[in-house]
């Protein structure tokens, strides 16, 4: 990077669960219903991401102009791909992004305070990203229905995923039973939700929504499973390779 702008390790948000928040939708969004409009609402998106360790530190008071600027040039890219999907669209795709404006302005407070991250905020966090699958959907041209229903399913896949790591987590910090027995109640109760919306609106549209249903009872089975050291790459890998995987399933499914 040049000096005009800060570098790029700095531009990049530092948490890789939230990349998955990010791109598991992003990439949904794309393979449902592949348009320009919804491809110009990702890379909207994508800036807006980025740009948001940048604009942590200047509202917090750092004097580094090439942060400023980069703010600048992200908000820019984030606005500019946001009029050309509409310019590409219609208004509708602000529908399903205006549902879901609270649950932004939540999770981007609670990330701009660099507030502790409760279950309850990454939850926002995971509704919020997976608001950009609907409008990616209304954008290139599919029902507010469709657009919910793929909202419903990544918020819960997300959520789900998120109890279990925050407990598989809690494990590892050696945390009292107390803490994670309370840990263990959003696991079941999420897994729960995902397995029956599963059933109810996806297991009668055919094969395809009967393989996705039957991939969220082995999700929570695997939830279930005793808590087990594994080393942080081990882990990585083989969640990454769990999302793929989920994320053919419940395109397939969506259909």
């Amino acid at each position: 990077m040049s000096r005009f702008l800060p570098p790029l390790r700095t531009l990049l948000p530092a948490e890789h669960g939230s990349w998955f928040m990010l791109g598991f939708p992003l990439v949904l969004g794309l393979l449902l219903r592949p348009s320009l409009a919804g491809l110009c609402l990702g890379l909207a998106a994508l800036a807006f991401f980025m740009g948001r360790p940048a604009l942590r530190r200047v509202l917090n008071g750092q004097k580094d102009p090439s942060q400023f600027r980069a703010l600048l040039l992200l908000g820019g890219l984030a606005a500019a791909f946001g009029v050309l999907a509409w310019l590409l669209s219609d208004f509708k795709f602000l529908i399903p992004l205006a549902c879901i404006s609270p649950l932004v302005i939540l999770a981007l407070r609670a990330d701009l305070e660099r507030a502790v991250r409760s279950l309850f905020v990454e939850m926002a966090a995971q509704g919020a990203f997976a608001g950009l699958a609907a409008a990616m959907l209304v954008a290139g041209g599919d029902s507010l229905a469709a657009a919910a229903r793929a909202w419903l399913f990544v918020t819960l896949v997300g959520a789900s995923n998120l109890a279990h790591v925050r407990r598989f987590l809690g494990h590892a910090h050696g945390m009292a039973d107390l803490e994670l027995r309370r840990r263990r109640i959003p696991v079941h109760v999420l897994h729960a939700l995902l397995i029956a919306s599963s059933a109810l609106l996806l297991a009668p549209r055919g094969l395809a929504g009967f393989l996705w249903t039957g991939w969220t009872v082995l999700l929570y089975l695997r939830a279930l499973a005793p808590y087990r050291p594994t080393p942080a790459r081990t882990l990585g890998w083989r969640e990454g390779g769990l999302s793929v995987v989920g994320l053919f399933l419940l395109w397939r499914a969506l259909l």
